[in-house]
Formats: structure tokens, C-alpha cells, sequence
């Protein structure tokens, strides 16, 4: 385990790349922290720079929404900076909110379902047992088409 630790606490790109890292989370955090449960829920903070946070929204009504609250979203965001001893540094004067789409799986194609030969002869036999009526005629019509 000592070899793996040397070997990653000596990678300067890791270390860069882990301090990346939890710059963008505490940049998140402190979004998170400062805006309303809906709204957090379907954006996400991507960065800080020069004061300008950058917000991306998962479709345009939210991103909207951000646009409409900013004012007191930005005085939300001011609180918490003053407030919390980690979002110090967080100091942000302006928010750029940009719609990302996330992208939808495709659907899975329907598996084609058909009764059995048996199951339609014993459909067939049970309709005819029942005799003349709405559910006699609707098994008939399954047992007809399973036949196919």
C-alpha cells in the first residue's frame, strides 16, 4: 500500500488534478448552500473566475429561473461567503448560466410477446366453454391472432 501512495503522492499531474477537483466541488458546495432545493437540484456550479460564477442548468426553465432570482441568489451567495469559513474565497459578483442538456438514453425496442400454440387452442376451448358474450368473442380474437 506504501508503494501505491508514493507512487500517486509524487504524481504532480494527480496532484494537480485532485486540487482541480476540489476546487470545482467547493465551488459546487457553495452553490448548493446558497440557492433553493429545486433549483440546486437541476444545475450545478462549474466556476468561479474573476467573480464570474458559471452555472450550468439542465433545461431552460431552470436556467431561466436562475436568471429571474439572481439578485437574491447573489445575495444569497454573499452570505454564505461571509458566513462559512470555507467559501472565503468564493467571491462572486455576477452569475452566466448556460443550458446543458443531458442526453436520453434510447429506448429499448419492445420485445414482440405471442402466446404459444397451445395457450391459443386452450383459449379457444375456454371462449367456446363460456359461451356467447364480450370476453368470448376477445379470447377468440387472441387465439386467432397467436395462431398466425
Amino acid at each position: 500500500m506504501q508503494k501505491i501512495n508514493a507512487v500517486f503522492g509524487n504524481n504532480t499531474q494527480l496532484s494537480a488534478l485532485t486540487s482541480q477537483v476540489r476546487a470545482k466541488e467547493l465551488i459546487n458546495l457553495f452553490w448548493q448552500s446558497a440557492v433553493p432545493k429545486p433549483l440546486a437540484e437541476s444545475s450545478f456550479a462549474y466556476q468561479i473566475d474573476n467573480g464570474l460564477l458559471t452555472v450550468f442548468a439542465s433545461n431552460s426553465a431552470v436556467a431561466t429561473k436562475i436568471k429571474l432570482t439572481q439578485s437574491s441568489i447573489l445575495n444569497a451567495l454573499d452570505n454564505s461567503q461571509k458566513t462559512s469559513p470555507d467559501f472565503r474565497l468564493c467571491k462572486v459578483t455576477a452569475i452566466n448560466v448556460k443550458v446543458q442538456v443531458k442526453s436520453t438514453p434510447r429506448p429499448r425496442p419492445k420485445r414482440q410477446r405471442r402466446l404459444s400454440v397451445t395457450t391459443a387452442q386452450h383459449l379457444a376451448l375456454f371462449a367456446e366453454e363460456i359461451g356467447d358474450s364480450p370476453l368470448s368473442q376477445a379470447l377468440k380474437n387472441l387465439a386467432s391472432k397467436a395462431s398466425r
